[in-house]
């Protein structure tokens, strides 16, 4: 595989979990209910648990499982360009 199109398809995987934590963070902050607070001795709300496609705990697993992933895909775009970030970071101190 040509250092290119490695390059390009690890790029828009970062591009695209990371795209998915942002929508999935938003889910949980704007769209599911947190489940803390006093209701009224019930152990659900009113409607029972909100929930948009999934239910808020497997919002947050996926959310913590895609960012694993995120974080394993910057390690791995980090090694691949450790040469060019030493060689940049190098050319910014000697001047």
């Amino acid at each position: 595989m040509r250092k290119a199109t490695r390059n390009y398809i690890l790029a828009f995987a970062m591009f695209l979990l990371g795209l998915f934590q942002a929508v999935s963070g938003f889910v949980m902050w704007l769209a599911l209910s947190r489940g803390d607070g006093y209701r009224g001795g019930r152990s659900e709300g009113l409607g029972g648990e909100a929930t948009f496609l999934w239910d808020r705990h497997t919002w947050a697993d996926i959310h913590d499982w895609v960012a694993v992933a995120l974080l394993v895909l910057l390690v791995t775009h980090l090694i691949l360009h450790r040469k060019w970030i030493v060689y940049v970071t190098k050319s910014y101190f000697r001047k």
